[in-house]
């Protein structure tokens, strides 16, 4: 049976222009003038996705993506806002109002096509996820100092684990006042953990976890933070230790980007943690704050082998050097991000995480190589059956180091 896609537009060529592109790719199409037509075929049969006009009598497009998501039947169908709106804000209100995806008229019928496909994967892909327990690894990125990459690194190290070993990820966006986990994904905000604070923490279940992660083509899945900061005020420690159980049990890699504090969420977070990977920059600050943060381990009797020091060199020029770093610490660095320039901008300007848009240059190799060497040790010593290329890349850059030295 083919998959049924409405298509919402008061223009009649409009209609027809879209019904004709969605018919040759083998999809029933049902189409509505009007928002209360769309809503009284949607009662009738509701589509497998929606794509929407803005500028509608009655109800425009953005009331109608409203509507459908505030109601369960209709909450999780993939919605594309299609309209001659072109600037910013237009995209911002799409997406505010639910949208999964925004696409500006005129439109290349190939990108239309390549949109549906991969909205209709990830609804294909909800739920694949670990079927069988697991007992996933938990690794907090974590720093008492703002503006050292802690987000940059949560979200490449999310991102690259699905690469190398074929299996979704999942990142937990802990920093609820201004968490980016989503941004730097490029994924419309959709669902928070706003949508699990209207439940108690005892209810929360797989089903409705599931359907507040946010899901990325390349297979990472994202808990984002709410898209206000009061709207988390009923999240505590228990909603963390419940949800981080549950991803456990279904994700072999749970990323916990956390925020500068060590309020009781963080606490919990870092609690259930198997590793912290603890970021500071090579400045007097930065070296403070990772001396008060491994001073507060010690009090909350962390082993020592539980935390890595990662510095990430986030400006060309001279910084302490690592020796001084170090003998201030009386740690080790376990590993020195180098200085990558624009390419860091780049990748956090457009949501692309360096991992996924350039594993092959500098930045996404190193950061590709450093999710490896924090995966599960049962991984690196026995590699699933099916693996991801990012698992031959890898393993062809170990190679060459070998032969180099």
């Amino acid at each position: 049976m083919s998959l049924r896609i409405l298509v919402v537009d008061d223009t009649e060529l409009n209609l027809k222009m879209v019904g004709a592109i969605l018919a040759k790719d083998g999809y029933e199409v049902v189409t509505a003038r009007n928002g209360m037509e769309a809503l009284g075929l949607i009662k009738i049969s509701p589509p497998a996705l929606a794509i929407l006009d803005v500028m509608m009598p009655d109800m425009d497009g953005y009331m109608l993506c409203g509507h459908l998501r505030r109601d369960p039947i209709t909450a999780n169908i993939p919605i594309i806002i299609l309209t001659t709106l072109s600037s910013v804000e237009d995209k911002i209100k799409a997406f505010d109002s639910g949208a999964d995806d925004f696409l500006a008229k005129p439109f290349e019928p190939q990108e239309l096509r390549a949109r549906i496909r991969a909205l209709l994967k990830r609804v294909t892909d909800r739920g694949t996820s670990q079927s069988h327990p697991v007992s996933g690894k938990v690794i907090a990125v974590f720093s008492l100092r703002g503006g050292v990459g802690v987000s940059m690194l949560a979200s490449n190290l999310a991102a690259s684990f699905p690469q190398i070993w074929g299996a979704p990820s999942v990142l937990v966006d802990l920093a609820f006042v201004n968490g980016q986990s989503a941004l730097l994904l490029d994924l419309p905000l959709r669902n928070s953990w706003a949508d699990l604070g209207r439940s108690p923490a005892s209810e929360i279940d797989k089903v409705l976890l599931d359907s507040v992660l946010l899901k990325h083509g390349a297979g990472v899945h994202v808990l984002a933070a709410p898209r206000r900061p009061e709207d988390a005020e009923l999240i505590n420690a228990s909603y963390v230790r419940k949800v981080i159980e549950l991803l456990q049990s279904r994700y072999e890699y749970v990323v916990v980007d956390l925020p500068h504090d060590f309020s009781e969420t963080t606490i919990e977070a870092l609690d259930m943690s198997d590793q912290i990977l603890l970021l500071l920059t090579p400045e007097t600050a930065a070296v403070r704050c990772a001396s008060n943060a491994l001073m507060t381990f010690e009090r909350l009797n962390y082993p020592a082998n539980r935390t890595t020091l990662i510095m990430n060199w986030t400006w060309k020029g001279k910084g302490l050097t690592k020796a001084s770093i170090e003998g201030a610490l009386k740690r080790e660095l376990g590993v020195v991000i180098p200085y990558a320039g624009d390419s860091v901008v780049s990748s956090i300007m457009y949501g692309k995480p360096s991992t996924l848009q350039t594993p092959l240059e500098p930045l996404g190799a190193f950061l590709e190589d450093m999710a490896y060497l924090y995966s599960k040790d049962d991984h690196k010593q026995n590699p699933p059956e099916t693996v991801g290329e990012g698992y031959k890349r890898v393993k062809k850059r170990a190679s060459a180091r070998q032969e180099k030295s």
